[in-house]
């Protein structure tokens, strides 16, 4: 999420902006009617989204007491729809923030007086108007005042109103001193087997002042790898081959503490992977961040839970997000495999009716680094050849090759697309072609990739 301070109402955008830290609240609307065909009508709602359950102000420091004002973000989203389907506008919506439970502990450094905030004493009103879509905003910041104890400082309430909605409420923890998240960072692999396993350890502390006394989420994703479906307080995205797992770990995690956990995670990679990742995000689970959640129905690993163990993490490969400190942390191992030098033509498909004439994209080989590439055409499929300045400057077109026999020689330009221009003068069944480049076999061994098949397919 982008860190822009002000609100954003009713925009075509606002539904992309809604995926920032905050569990989603949602309160009843009307009871639905039936409508005309039978689609059900909702009254006019508002969700809350994105306003955190537990809210940590750091700790004064004299050195530098304008620094690192805490933000407070508040997400809406306009929910129910009209009889005839269309999106209803929540009207006149003002949120009431109560600082009360501020009081000699933080003091407002900033308010957000484009989002027609104002306040009067401990109480912050922001009237948004009518909210068509979401509206995304910043309230205030903060900053803690000198003799703020550490520890919890009490409860902010925020209350939602509108002409038209049913009124949404949420109670916000409010803690003096901050945890710092942290996360083990990994050295990238090299050389990798396709199909080989890679066992992930995720490892997280707090390098904070505050201990984190919930429980944790830990996100998973995998590029070029599967994952397994272990621990049965994981779930994932899909009970085979899948890429995301979401396992929740035991807390707390006290001030200056790290864990790992007590088995590894294993990545299963790709056959055909030449540089991929395996992620994983900490997060505390009272305050998720949204769009990283799988149902509940997601299917859950088959073996025992995943547990934690404690391990040293005071040193440098322990380190924090660049802005998310108290609410999440992450790491990666990249990971190159022996096929990146495998050059591997990619075949492809030309369609089209008989006796017409079609341009088809001629894919570029995995690791191509230019050059030339050959096609031989399918029986009964010709080249139409194509003069330059006959097609945009930025395409590059196949001509026949020298030798004749139904060779072609296209030319790959990186930054350019090559096309092939054919016409396909009558049905041959299983006609079958073929794409291939070459390669230097000092460092790439396996040619027999570097041929694939070209085939036709007739249209009516």
């Amino acid at each position: 999420m982008a860190r822009t301070r002000g609100q954003r109402l009713a925009g075509a955008g606002a539904a992309a902006l809604l995926t920032a830290l905050g569990t989603v609240v949602t309160f009843g609307g009307a009871t639905p009617v039936a409508a005309a065909g039978g689609r059900q009508a909702a009254g006019a709602q508002l969700t809350a989204e994105h306003i955190m359950n537990t809210y940590y102000i750091p700790r004064y420091r004299a050195s530098a007491p304008d620094a690192g004002p805490t933000e407070y973000r508040i997400g809406l989203k306009a929910t129910g729809r009209a009889a005839n389907g269309k999106p209803l506008t929540v009207k006149n919506v003002k949120v009431t923030i109560d600082l009360a439970a501020l009081k000699g502990k933080a003091r407002v450094a900033w308010e957000n007086t484009g989002s027609h905030c104002k306040r009067s004493g401990f109480v912050m009103t922001c009237a948004l108007g009518d909210i068509q879509q979401g509206a995304l905003f910043t309230p205030f910041n903060l900053l803690p005042e000198p003799n703020a104890a550490l520890g919890p400082a009490g409860d902010m309430n925020i209350t939602v109103t509108s002409t038209n909605a049913p009124t949404v409420r949420h109670t916000t923890h409010v803690v003096m001193g901050a945890p710092v998240l942290t996360a083990r960072q990994s050295k990238p692999l090299t050389e990798v087997q396709p199909g080989s396993e890679l066992r992930v350890t995720p490892a997280f502390g707090n390098k904070g002042d505050t201990a984190i006394d919930d429980s944790f989420l830990v996100l998973l994703t995998a590029e070029e790898a599967t994952l397994r479906t272990q621990y049965g307080n994981c779930r994932y995205d899909k009970a085979v081959a899948p890429t995301k797992a979401l396992c929740e770990l035991p807390g707390p995690l006290p001030a200056g503490a790290a864990v790992e956990t007590d088995g590894p995670l294993t990545a299963v990679v790709d056959k055909t992977a030449m540089y991929g990742k395996v992620h994983y995000t900490v997060l505390r689970a009272h305050d998720p961040l949204d769009n990283t959640l799988l149902p509940a129905s997601s299917p859950r690993g088959t073996g025992g839970p995943l547990g934690v163990r404690p391990v040293d993490g005071g040193g440098d490969d322990f380190t924090p997000s660049a802005y998310w400190k108290a609410e999440m942390a992450g790491g990666t191992l990249d990971f190159s495999t022996n096929q990146i030098n495998d050059l591997q033509a990619v075949g492809f498909t030309i369609k089209g009716k008989i006796g017409q004439v079609v341009d088809t994209q001629v894919p570029y080989p995995r690791n191509f680094k230019g050059g030339l590439i050959r096609v031989q055409l399918p029986a009964d499929v010709s080249l139409v050849p194509i003069k330059e300045g006959d097609h945009p400057s930025e395409d590059s077109y196949c001509g026949y090759a020298p030798q004749g026999n139904g060779l072609v020689h296209c030319y790959g330009i990186l930054d350019r697309s090559t096309y092939l221009r054919a016409r396909i003068d009558k049905r041959v069944p299983g006609a079958q072609g073929s794409v291939s480049a070459d390669s230097d076999p000092a460092i790439d061994p396996n040619q027999e990739n570097n041929t694939a098949p070209v085939k036709v397919e007739y249209v009516g």
